[in-house]
Order: C-alpha cells, then sequence, then structure tokens
C-alpha cells in the first residue's frame, strides 16, 4: 500500500465517522463495514499513518491532520483499494 491509498481510506473515515475519532470505531469502521483488511492490518495500518504524521493519537483519540474533507474520492474506492492493503507484519499494530 502506498501513502496515496492509505490517505484514501483515512480521508473516507474521517469523512463518514468525524474528526476526531476512537481508535476502536476506526478499527470496526475500516474492517468491518468498508473491508479493507483485518483488524491486526488496519491496527498497522493506523500506526503506520501515526508514524507518517498523517493522523495524531491522543489516548484513543484518532485525529486527521489533513484536510480530509478536500481529498478527491471516486465512488468505487473499496473495490479499488480492497486488494492493496498489505502491511508489513513488522510493524506493531495500535492497541
Amino acid at each position: 500500500m502506498n501513502g496515496r491509498d492509505l490517505l484514501l481510506i483515512l480521508a473516507h473515515l474521517f469523512r463518514m465517522k468525524g474528526n476526531p475519532v476512537q481508535v476502536e470505531d476506526a478499527v470496526e469502521f475500516i474492517s468491518f463495514r468498508c473491508r479493507y483488511g483485518q483488524p491486526s492490518l488496519v491496527r498497522r495500518m493506523l500506526t503506520m499513518a501515526v508514524a507518517n504524521e498523517m493522523i495524531s493519537r491522543v489516548k484513543d483519540t484518532l485525529k486527521a491532520e489533513f484536510l480530509f474533507d478536500r481529498q478527491v474520492l471516486p465512488p468505487n474506492l473499496a473495490s479499488i483499494l480492497s486488494d492493496k492493503v498489505n502491511i508489513d507484519s513488522s510493524i506493531e499494530p495500535m492497541f
């Protein structure tokens, strides 16, 4: 997964759930509602986003560090990204 894919997934999350969002709500939404990946992969993805300063985390709350309401999202976002969520196993999941 490249940074653009990650940014699109996060933009979709924050548009649908608002800003800020709880970690558990983000994992549930991305994994089960949007079906972008297993919960452990989604937690690794969120850890990567924090490490790359796309989002910030304070305790159990995630906040967008980009203008998610300005990101262009295609209508077929789920089908485009469903096979692209591959996170390296060396990254620790967010708990």
